[in-house]
């Protein structure tokens, strides 16, 4: 078995993203356990090809979370959601060439880490359990772009709202809602199996066989 690039990407991404965050805020080091949790839903299928798409995705998670994790250390239990939502990106639908999907992922919780660090408000951290919600919800698509395309918009109408008003943090909920809608019933599903595609490959629709 040999390890795939976009896993070890992956994991280099969660560690460049939090160890900084920790040595500027040293109290929050008890989220670097929540990254450890983190590699080790990437790491242990490593022989999995993620693709581009979900390294985009866990890029932006973790750059998000160290946004928040080196700002106050009342951030630090968001690593909780971030390692929630890399495990729903790892073990999701997500086509592995769907960049859209991955940015949109990763748009939510740049926007997430950015509201928190700019108006530093331990009362607004609760938001990024809906950011955990969005990514799971955008992640179960096998659509390519338009899925990710509608998180981007709705997080960015939200997250600007927030960061205007300094506040206003319960956007987050009607921006979820509204990106997990835009799915349509027919284009959302949960995984059928693993993706162990060591001796397999996918066809033109991006399914494995």
């Amino acid at each position: 078995m040999t390890i795939k690039a976009s896993s070890l990407l992956s994991i280099v991404a969660i560690w460049a993203a939090m160890i900084p965050a920790v040595v500027i805020e040293p109290k929050s080091w008890w989220s670097l356990i929540f990254a450890f949790l983190a590699t080790g839903a990437v790491g242990t299928g490593a022989g999995r090809r993620l693709g581009l798409s979900r390294l985009i995705a866990i890029t932006g998670i973790w750059l998000g979370t160290a946004l928040a994790v080196g700002t106050r250390q009342d951030y630090a239990w968001v690593s909780i959601m971030a390692f929630l939502s890399t495990g729903a990106v790892v073990y999701s639908v997500m086509r592995r060439d769907a960049l859209g999907v991955g940015a949109g992922i990763a748009f939510t919780w740049l926007m997430v880490g950015t509201v928190l660090l700019v108006n530093d408000d331990s009362a607004g951290s609760w938001i990024s359990v809906f950011a955990f919600l969005t990514a799971g919800a955008v992640a179960n698509t096998r659509s390519l772009h338009r899925r990710g395309l509608a998180a981007i918009v709705w997080w960015a109408l939200a997250g600007g709202v927030m960061l205007a008003a300094a506040g206003w943090y319960w956007l987050c909920v009607p921006a979820f809602l509204l990106s997990a809608a835009s799915l349509g019933f027919s284009d959302f599903s949960f995984p059928r199996r693993f993706e162990w595609d060591l001796f397999e490959r996918e066809d033109d629709e991006g399914f494995v066989r």
